[in-house]
């Protein structure tokens, strides 16, 4: 949460001529629900469930760029998923950074702690190795602008893909 996923990955699928998708947006599509409300009303457990097959179908998808909730590979299951959707790249951000970024958002559930800050420690200490074992390349974002990250997860993409995916 708060890396950049959806704007970087706005930027690399207009500049790679894919599509994006975000599994948030259609979590929410499929279920009518905001997530916060999914959380409240039905839990974290059936929220990662309805992620789980949302990625499912993304991943019988090409020409895509696919954005993930943070969350996504805390289900085993997902790690398969992931490698068989493509290119995973993992943005790194501080927790410090991310705090900033999400500290005014009410729509963050896993956030609604008595110190958001610490808590979002908390995740990355447990999601970091999940992230490293998911992950093709990461891209540490702290002192990069959007410019200089979305250049480089656009030009690691084009050379990962290799020139026949890449739409150009």
């Amino acid at each position: 949460m708060g890396t950049g996923k959806t704007t970087v990955g706005q930027r690399v699928a207009r500049s790679l001529g894919f599509r994006f998708v975000d599994t948030d947006k259609l979590i929410v599509k499929q279920t009518g629900k905001p997530i916060p409300r999914i959380f409240e009303e039905s839990g974290e457990d059936h929220f990662r469930e309805i992620e789980t097959e949302v990625l499912r179908h993304c991943a019988e998808g090409s020409g895509q760029v696919i954005s993930t909730g943070g969350g996504i590979v805390t289900r085993p299951e997902n790690h398969p998923l992931l490698a068989e959707a493509g290119y995973v790249i993992w943005l790194k951000t501080s927790p410090e950074i991310i705090y900033e970024r999400v500290r005014r958002n009410r729509n963050r559930p896993l956030l609604k702690t008595a110190d958001p800050l610490q808590t979002i420690r908390d995740l990355l200490e447990v999601r970091k190795p999940l992230y490293e074992a998911c992950a093709d390349l990461s891209i540490t974002t702290d002192h990069l602008t959007m410019e200089e990250t979305c250049y480089g997860v656009t030009e690691s993409a084009r050379l990962a893909l290799g020139p026949e995916n890449n739409a150009e």
